[in-house]
Order: C-alpha cells, then sequence, then structure tokens
C-alpha cells in the first residue's frame, strides 16, 4: 500500500499553458507506479507580517478573510499531476524559482503540501542540500548510520553497505573527522555514496552535486545509471546541466511558475527549455523579471548578444568564424567592488560550447548603490559549429557569488559559406576558450 499525504485548502483553477507549452505525455508502455501525484500544490503567506493573530486565522480559516489572504499568497507548486513509474529516470528542468526544489521536498515529507495528495509506492532515499540529514558534530562514520537511520534503514542493513559507501565516497582518511571540518564536496560524497547505496525504492537528487568535481560528478550519474538498470529504482533528478538530463533520464518535467507545462521525452524537454528563453542576436534583453534563489547586493538587470564585424560594426547575425559581442548590464542597491563577470555559452543540448569572464583579462570592476555598470565583451573569430546557443551568466567577487542566471538569452549561428563544419578544440571533454577583450562603462 502507498503512503499518502494530502491538504486541506483548494487551489484555485490553473490556467491553461500557452502556446506550444501545454503538456504532453510520454508514449510508453504503463508501468506500475513508484509516486502519483494529484493535484498538488504549495503556496506559502508572503505577506509582510507572518504571524497573524488567531482571530485572523479563524477568520481564514471559515473563509471571511479568503479576498485578503490570496493576495498575500505565492504558489510555489500549483496543481501538479503526474504519475512516476518505477524504474523511471526522471529529470526536473526549469528556471531558479519554476518549482523544482519543492516538488522534491514535497514529496519527502520535509514540508506539508498545500492541496492535493502523493501516494508513495516504497521508501525514498534523498540528497536535497548539502548537509541534510547529517549532524555537524558527529564523525563521517556516524553520519552513515544517522542518514541511514532518517531514511528508514535498520542498522544491520547499513553495516552490510558500510564499505560500499565508503569506498564510493573516496573521504576514508577523514571518516572519523567531524562532518563541520569537512569541505561541501566531502560532505555531499558523502551524502550522496549514502542515498544511492542504501536500499530505497525511489532515490531524489536535487542540483546540489554541481558542488562536487567533474570526476565525481560523472561518478554520481554512473550510479544512477546502475540503481535504475539492476535495481529497476526509481529516480527523481534536479539539474541545469542540460547535458546530463538529456543523457542521464528517459523522462523529464519542464515547470515555469510552479506547474508542469512539458512533459516528454528529455532530449526534447531540453530542446523546449532551450528554446524557451529569449531569441535575438541585437535587442536587449530585460533580465530584471527573471527568478532568483536568493537576493544579493548587485544582479545582471540586462543583457544583448550581437555579431560584428573586423570593425566592430553590427551585422545581420553571428556567423562560424566571426566575432560575437555580448553586453551585460550590471545593477547595484549596494556597493560592490572588484566584481567579476563570466559568460558560459551553451549549445541547444546543454554541452558547453565556450566560456569567457573579466578576471581572465584582469579586468575587476566596481558598482556603486543605486548604480549600473555596462561590461562589453568582444569574442574574435569564435570557432562556433552552426546552430542554437544559449548564455549563463554568472556575477561574483572574492567573497561570494552575486548572481547567476543560465539561459538568458537564446542566439543563432550560422555557418560560413565557404567551409566545411568542423568541432571546436577539446570537444566534447573541455569548451572552446576564443579570443576576446573587456571593456567596462
Amino acid at each position: 500500500m502507498p503512503t499518502s499525504s494530502g491538504a486541506l485548502l483548494t487551489a484555485p483553477e490553473p490556467t491553461p499553458a500557452r502556446g506550444a507549452r501545454v503538456a504532453s505525455s510520454v508514449s510508453a508502455a504503463p508501468l506500475a507506479p513508484a509516486l502519483s501525484l494529484r493535484g498538488v500544490g504549495k503556496s506559502y503567506n508572503v505577506a509582510g507580517r507572518q504571524s497573524p493573530t488567531l482571530a485572523e486565522q479563524v477568520a481564514d480559516w471559515v473563509g471571511r478573510a479568503r479576498t485578503s489572504s490570496e493576495a498575500n499568497r505565492f504558489w510555489a507548486l500549483r496543481d501538479v499531476t503526474r504519475e512516476i513509474g518505477k524504474g523511471e529516470i526522471v529529470g526536473l528542468v526549469g528556471r531558479n524559482g519554476a518549482g523544482k526544489s519543492t516538488l522534491l521536498k514535497v514529496i519527502t515529507g520535509v514540508t506539508a503540501p498545500s492541496t492535493g495528495d502523493i501516494d508513495i509506492y516504497g521508501r525514498i532515499g534523498s540528497l536535497l542540500e548539502v548537509g541534510t540529514g547529517f549532524h555537524p558534530e558527529l564523525t563521517g562514520r556516524e553520519n552513515v548510520f544517522l542518514n541511514g537511520a532518517f531514511i528508514g534503514m535498520r542498522r544491520a542493513e547499513i553495516r552490510q553497505r558500510f564499505d560500499e559507501i565508503v569506498e564510493f565516497s573516496g573521504v576514508e582518511a577523514f571518516l572519523d573527522m567531524p562532518i563541520k571540518r569537512y569541505s561541501s564536496g566531502m560532505a555531499v560524497r558523502l551524502a550522496f555514496a549514502v542515498a544511492a547505496h542504501l536500499d530505497s525504492d525511489i532515490l531524489l537528487v536535487d542540483e546540489v552535486l554541481a558542488v562536487g568535481d567533474q570526476a565525481f560528478q560523472d561518478k554520481c550519474l554512473g550510479k544512477m545509471r546502475e540503481v535504475r538498470q539492476r535495481e529497476g529504482r526509481t529516480v527523481l533528478f534536479v539539474s541545469h546541466n542540460l547535458a546530463a538530463v538529456a543523457s542521464l533520464c528517459t523522462r523529464a518535467l519542464l515547470l515555469q511558475s510552479g506547474r508542469v507545462i512539458a512533459d516528454a521525452d528529455a532530449a526534447e524537454i531540453c530542446r523546449m527549455y532551450a528554446a524557451g528563453v529569449a531569441s535575438t542576436t541585437s535587442d536587449e534583453v530585460d533580465l530584471t523579471t527573471v527568478p532568483r534563489a536568493k537576493r544579493s547586493a548587485a544582479r545582471f538587470s540586462a543583457v544583448r548578444v550581437t555579431g560584428v564585424d573586423a570593425a566592430g560594426t553590427a551585422t545581420d547575425g553571428v556567423v562560424s568564424g566571426g566575432s560575437l559581442e555580448i553586453t551585460l548590464t550590471v545593477s547595484a542597491d549596494q556597493r560592490v567592488s572588484r566584481a567579476v563577470a563570466g559568460v558560459d555559452i551553451v549549445d541547444e543540448r546543454g554541452r558547453p560550447a565556450a566560456g569567457v569572464s573579466t578576471d581572465s583579462r584582469d579586468v575587476w570592476f566596481d558598482v556603486e548603490g543605486g548604480g549600473t555598470r555596462q561590461i562589453t565583451l568582444t569574442l574574435r573569430d569564435v570557432e562556433l559549429r552552426a546552430g542554437a546557443y544559449t548564455l549563463g551568466l554568472t556575477l561574483r567577487t572574492m567573497a561570494e557569488v552575486l548572481d547567476e542566471v543560465d539561459a538568458v538569452v537564446r542566439f543563432e549561428v550560422e555557418a560560413r559559406p565557404d567551409a566545411p563544419y568542423e568541432r571546436w578544440p577539446g570537444w566534447p571533454q573541455a569548451s572552446y576558450l576564443p579570443e576576446y577583450e573587456v571593456r567596462v562603462e
């Protein structure tokens, strides 16, 4: 029998998705269900006062304050109805704030749904955030047993898998050291090893794998394939790495503003996600409305991508082997010193194609509170194959990452009429580093 969670509130009627983004079903033989979600929603009170009086709570319960309370309610998830079959690896794709992590937390029971019901057919293992399920004062060895107990494993079961867990994590030398002295990468290694090796029927993995190095990420992706193929376990995988989603997942869900707007083959969802951003080569794209994971002192407020000729004059498009100008506008609420801007160019399957940053040209910049700066990166002789690309942007200082946005603008690269297709250097192991210059205004 499945375990089930329910809610008392009723969600407002969902609005239909626009145009080509209407959710579609994957055509496949029916599988026995591992998860069943019916009308699941999660709302939060975003009013300035987070603790209403008892009278206000009673008024809300009986519906007398419904209008005013709805105005202060933010729906992180809304009317999610899906069934996940046993043995499926399902990717969750979407911008920051789309509801991906909230959906995993609702499934695991970290937070209760505001509406709807969830049926879970089996035991869940999860890796949601760095340090989740670990006690900082306990050693790595003790935390393996603690984390296993959290997901319902008996001590004998943990002992049986202990050596495999430690070997996979690669932290043998630090096993008797308190977790608080681990780096974030070491903590993720151990946490993933526990979640992947203990006998859960459903494994939920959030974006935390991005903390690990490339070798360990590849190891984790291989392990997730193995638990599906050999053990028939179900995996839900959240990642902004579209290449990993397309290669690992059998199916994916595209989320936007808390709703599932598409359900299809993973490669198709990745293409839809990349194509769903602004498509332009010369117009400035407003980034102020793009959801962010956190507030910070400064962020990107606009971006523009333009093809240019040798003299710096704008051209009609971007041609393989030509030059590309990327103009970033940074706005600050508070003064920021010695900031660095980075740009990643990613192909339509999520694979890195090129990457540049201002510090590689010894350029750092300050932004006054309430002010803006414009940073222009001019890439020369850019050897990208013909096709569609998107940009990922990073703004940071030596102390912290201020802003990160992915797939913010899409542009097309046209093939040179006089040259055959050639792969860029390092494909696919490394991204291409073009010649470029930086100008700050």
